[in-house]
C-alpha cells in the first residue's frame, strides 16, 4: 500500500511511482470512485495482479490482503494515533514479515503530539496492543474537563468512575475469560473531587484517577496516598477528596450498606437486608449508634433499615465513623460479605 490521503493529486502520485517502479503493476483506489470499480481494483490487488495500491485512508478498514506486507503512509503526522494503528493493521495479515513506514515531509518540525503518536506506534508493536494504543491516544489528546473541577461532582461520581470500573471489568474479562463479578450497591457523595490542572500532566491524570478509584483495599489506598505525597508534595483538596470518596466506598462494601445517597441536608444509608438475619438487630443498632443520636435518625420501613445523617461541618468524618460502626456490627455477628 502507498497511502496518500489527497484525492486531488492521487493520480499524480501514482504516475510518479510508475516511473520509479517501471516493472510494477500499480492500481488506484479512493472514496470518490464507483463502488463496483473499487471492488474490482481490490480484487486484483488481493489476487496479486496489482503490486502497489496507491490509495487514500479508505483502506483502513476492509479486505484482508495476506500477501500485502508493506505500507507507506505520506504525511503521517496528520493522522490520529488510533487511525494510524488501524492503517498499520492492513499489513502483517499472514506469516510474512511486514513493514509499516510512517513518513513526514523532509525538514518539517513535528509538534509534540505528533511526535508522541509516532513514538507510541514504535512502542506498541506486539499483537493485541489496541487497548494500549487507545489509552495512549486518550492521554495524548487529553481528557478535557472530565478531570477538572467544572464537572467533578457529576463526572467523577457517575461518569469517569463508572467508565474506569467498566473498563477494568472488560479488560479483566478478556484476560481471564470469566465475566467479572458485579459488586452490589452504590454510593453518591457530592464532593469536589478532582485532580487540578497544575498538579499533574494530562498523561498522568487518567492513570492517577484509575489507581485511586480502583484501589482494592484500605492498605493499597494508603500506599497510593503516600506515594503521591512523596512524588508531588502536599495534596490539593480535590485530590484529598478523591481519597475520601474511595475510602467511603471501601467502607460501604465492608459495612454491607446497599446504597449511600447525598441529599441536600443529609446523607442517607440504606442497609442491606442481611442485617435482618441478626437477632435483636434493632437493639444492636441503637447501642452502636448511641454516640451519634444527636445528628442521625434511624427508620425501619418495608423490611429496610435506613440511617439519615444530618450534614454538619464534620459530615464526612461522621459518615466514616458510622460506617465503621456498621462494619463492627457485621464482623461481630458474622454477616457474610456482599458479593
Amino acid at each position: 500500500y502507498y497511502l496518500h490521503n489527497n484525492v486531488s493529486n492521487l493520480y499524480t502520485v501514482a504516475a510518479r511511482l510508475e516511473k520509479q517502479l517501471p516493472d510494477a503493476s500499480i492500481g488506484i483506489v479512493n472514496g470518490q470512485m464507483d463502488k463496483k470499480l473499487i471492488e474490482e481494483v481490490m480484487e486484483k490487488f488481493y489476487n496479486g495482479e496489482i503490486d502497489v495500491l496507491v490509495c487514500t485512508s479508505i483502506v483502513e478498514n476492509g479486505l484482508d490482503v495476506p500477501n500485502a506486507n508493506m505500507i507507506i503512509v505520506e504525511d503521517s503526522e496528520r493522522y490520529g494515533l488510533s487511525q494510524l494503528y488501524q492503517i498499520k493493521g492492513r499489513v502483517g495479515r499472514s506469516d510474512r514479515i511486514a513493514y509499516a513506514y510512517f513518513m513526514y515531509s523532509e525538514g518539517k518540525i513535528l509538534n509534540e503530539k505528533a511526535q508522541k503518536r509516532l513514538q507510541a506506534l514504535q512502542e506498541f508493536v506486539e499483537l493485541g496492543s489496541g487497548y494500549k494504543i487507545a489509552q495512549r491516544d486518550l492521554l495524548i489528546r487529553g481528557a478535557g474537563d472530565i478531570l477538572g473541577p467544572e464537572q467533578a461532582g457529576f463526572i467523577d461520581s457517575i461518569g469517569l468512575d463508572m467508565y474506569i470500573r467498566l473498563l477494568n471489568e472488560t479488560v479483566q474479562e478478556k484476560l481471564t475469560g470469566h465475566k467479572a463479578e458485579q459488586v452490589a450497591g452504590s454510593s453518591f457523595i457530592n464532593l469536589d473531587a478532582y485532580i487540578p490542572e497544575k498538579f499533574a500532566s494530562n498523561e498522568d491524570k487518567i492513570l492517577l484517577f484509575q489507581e485511586i478509584l480502583t484501589a482494592p483495599n484500605f492498605e493499597a489506598l494508603a500506599r497510593i496516598k503516600t506515594k503521591l505525597r512523596d512524588n508531588y508534595g502536599k495534596l490539593p483538596k480535590g485530590v484529598e477528596n478523591l481519597f475520601i470518596k474511595r475510602n467511603i466506598e471501601l467502607l460501604r462494601n465492608e459495612a454491607c450498606v446497599e446504597k449511600i445517597s447525598d441529599e441536600d441536608k443529609q446523607i442517607t444509608l440504606v442497609l442491606d437486608k442481611v442485617f435482618l438475619k441478626i437477632r435483636g438487630i434493632g437493639n444492636i443498632l441503637f447501642e452502636a449508634l448511641i454516640p451519634y443520636l444527636s445528628f442521625i435518625k434511624v427508620s425501619y420501613l418495608n423490611n429496610v433499615f435506613k440511617i439519615m445523617i444530618k450534614k454538619r461541618k464534620t459530615w464526612q468524618e461522621d459518615l466514616e465513623n458510622i460506617l465503621k460502626s456498621l462494619v463492627k456490627i457485621k464482623e461481630t455477628n458474622k454477616i457474610l460479605e456482599i458479593v
